[in-house]
């Protein structure tokens, strides 16, 4: 049995895993989450397009904002012509990295991979 309880107070959210849900739960912020780990780098707006399609421009700037926001990603600005603007993971989007794999283990174990 578990040792965590949920209590919600006023909508806090005071579950642990209510809370990591409600942050990295949603399919872009988890795939987001995913590719900038796998490539264990910073990444741009634009690679970042181009490896979560079809999301859209707007769906990512939001999710983007949502994961800097939490403390999950840090926005790099370099100051170029033109700007650069990098994502990368901050140490509390770093320790995610137990969560990405013991997902990714829990899918292989299950067969959870489609042949198509």
């Amino acid at each position: 049995m578990s040792k965590h309880k949920l209590v919600k107070k006023k909508s806090i959210i005071k579950c642990p895993y209510e809370k990591t849900i409600s942050i990295i739960g949603s399919k872009w912020n988890l795939m987001i989450l995913k590719e900038i780990y796998l490539q264990k780098k910073s990444m741009r707006f634009n690679q970042l397009m181009r490896s979560l399609k079809p999301i859209s421009s707007k769906t990512l700037s939001t999710k983007l904002k949502e994961l800097v926001k939490a403390g999950i990603l840090e926005r790099i600005v370099i100051p170029e012509s033109p700007v650069i603007i990098n994502y990368e993971l901050t140490e509390k989007g770093r320790t995610l990295n137990h969560v990405l794999d013991a997902m990714a283990d829990w899918s292989l174990k299950w067969n959870m991979i489609s042949e198509e």
